[in-house]
């Protein structure tokens, strides 16, 4: 037996085993909304410091709920990218110890919200007219109170309350307008209105 021609199978064996390996996904278990969630993810893509904190890296060793910040994020964002999800948090309720949504603000160490709040967002509309309205209002400033996100996101926020917010969407016509009507806007609460990555999204305070 040759074993000069057994070397290159070898070789090829060797590097079709590291990509499957490579291939399969790490999983962890996340709490959300009292339920346990199974997720994956590559682990070899998340970047320390960025993605992923090193108090979050400690954690995945041990303990029930292992999933980082940034997976758990993007499970609830799936049409975001990383960067898009820069102005969200997520948010904890201690006493079901379980993620309970995303909100606006910094995050801390865990990827939480850093300044407790009932507020909790949700996406009212996928379409790029009512987001790029938003925007291009943004940059026009021709609304009062819309402020643009200096974080690489790209994100504008418009705050105040939902009646105020629908009269400025329908003021900005088209797809715009018919946000307005949008039933989460139709109240006397405080919300914020953020468009990102194509998406308008709702935060307010849950009832």
């Amino acid at each position: 037996m040759n074993l000069l021609r057994l070397i290159p199978a070898a070789v090829a064996a060797l590097f079709l085993t590291s990509a499957a390996e490579a291939a399969e996904p790490t999983l962890c278990t996340a709490r959300i909304n009292g339920h346990d969630v199974v997720m994956g993810y590559d682990k070899n893509e998340a970047r320390l410091g960025d993605t992923y904190s090193r108090r979050e890296l400690l954690a995945t060793r041990w303990g029930k709920h292992d999933c980082p910040s940034y997976v758990v994020l993007r499970s609830l964002t799936p049409e975001l990218s990383d960067e898009e999800r820069l102005p969200f948090c997520l948010r904890y309720d201690e006493a079901s110890e379980s993620v309970a949504g995303y909100d606006l603000g910094p995050r801390d160490g865990w990827g939480r919200c850093r300044k407790t709040s009932r507020s909790v967002c949700n996406r009212v509309n996928q379409t790029t007219g009512a987001a790029g309205a938003l925007t291009s209002a943004a940059a026009r400033r021709s609304v009062q109170g819309l402020q643009a996100l200096p974080d690489g996101s790209g994100a504008v926020i418009l705050s105040g309350t939902g009646t105020a917010i629908s009269g400025a969407l329908a003021s900005l016509g088209g797809a715009a307008a018919a946000v307005a009507a949008s039933p989460v806007l139709l109240t006397g609460a405080a919300v914020s209105v953020v468009a990102v990555g194509g998406t308008l999204y709702a935060c307010r305070e849950d009832e």
